[in-house]
């Protein structure tokens, strides 16, 4: 995306956050930044799979939860939500802000400030349900 950024071996553009490509193909493949991708995703998963059955249960089965109930549920939701955002997606940040430093904002800017701000009103809806219409305990 931006010719004229030059350095040697692999990378990424210190301007928008993009993959860096080669001038000339090489024999060999990295594709180790897909395979740390590709961890991250399946750790993710695994947090993400039981925070989607914890959420969904009291639904599906129509259980009305007593408060002290949903707080626990609501912090274990934030104890297996937390790594995701503020672990697995910590590359997507690096190159948002990235794109913001050099005024070039990119898909990873809206990407991270559309994460943090959802994880931000997740966070003081788990502490302070009741302050947002309809926020009983559950």
């Amino acid at each position: 995306m931006h010719p004229e950024v030059r350095q040697i071996g692999p990378g990424h553009c210190p301007k928008c956050g993009m993959a860096l490509e080669p001038l000339m193909p090489t024999e060999t493949t990295d594709d180790s930044e897909i395979r740390t991708v590709r961890g991250r995703f399946w750790i993710a998963l695994l947090l993400a799979i039981p925070v989607m059955l914890i959420a969904m249960a009291p639904h599906l089965f129509g259980s009305v939860l007593g408060s002290a109930t949903a707080l626990t549920l609501r912090m274990l939701e934030l104890t297996l939500s937390a790594p995701v955002v503020l672990w697995a997606a910590v590359p997507y940040y690096r190159r948002g802000w990235l794109g913001v430093v050099h005024g070039s904002p990119n898909m990873y800017t809206l990407i991270g400030l559309g994460v943090i701000v959802a994880f931000t009103h997740s966070v003081i809806a788990t502490f302070l349900p009741g302050q947002f219409p309809g926020g009983d305990a559950r």
